[in-house]
């Protein structure tokens, strides 16, 4: 079966493979409409591959996308690019992700919630000795100089509002979880991302 790579737009894994089920030859036309499953997901994908030999892209065999005959001229869905900060622990960019991916799909409540997971967590990795609420972590990391009181400010933004998504009966509108996440971006910026840059083009100091 006809195999091609992408990112998947619902599992959003990077460069995965999605193998050929079905396709089905548009009338007077070298197009074939031809729907793909991922291999890690099993979410769909639709190509359209304008083909100029008469075989089916669901029966051959290898990559199509390196075959010379072969051209992809639509897909569908297309892949929603998330904005994630470079330079994150692998456990906080997944839970960066989650937060992007649910307000993509308008889960606004889980993506408030996993906006504050992120904060939680991040904290965590700056400072693991700091014991005590979250609200007493955040004041402690301001106090030993490990963020600036804007960033403190909103740290707490993030908390207390994340915390109010958790126990209000009423939803979380689009509006206020992209402010929240807009938040929750920035503190990872400045906390991960720009020391991240920083040390990348720091010259490696021989011994």
């Amino acid at each position: 079966m006809g195999v091609i790579k992408r990112n998947c737009p619902h599992c959003e894994t990077k460069s995965i493979a999605f193998t050929a089920i079905s396709a089905i030859q548009k009338h007077n036309s070298q197009t074939w409409l031809t729907s793909f499953r991922c291999n890690g997901c099993h979410g769909g994908y639709f190509v359209e591959i304008n083909n100029q030999v008469n075989e089916s892209p669901k029966d051959y065999n290898g990559d199509i996308d390196s075959f010379r005959y072969y051209h992809s001229v639509g897909e569908y869905p297309r892949t929603i690019q998330s904005n994630i900060p470079e330079y994150l622990p692998a456990n906080i960019h997944n839970f960066f992700l989650q937060a992007c991916s649910s307000l993509r799909t308008e889960n606004f409540d889980s993506s408030a919630m996993m906006s504050r997971k992120v904060l939680e967590v991040s904290v965590k990795k700056i400072h693991p000795e700091i014991q005590g609420s979250l609200y007493k972590r955040i004041e402690s990391l301001e106090a030993e100089g490990l963020i600036t009181s804007d960033l403190k400010e909103w740290a707490h933004i993030i908390r207390e509002d994340g915390n109010e998504s958790a126990h209000e009966e009423e939803p979380v509108t689009k509006e206020f979880a992209e402010d929240i996440l807009s938040f929750t971006e920035m503190f990872l910026l400045y906390v991960f991302t720009m020391p991240g840059m920083v040390k990348a083009k720091k010259p490696e100091v021989e011994v």
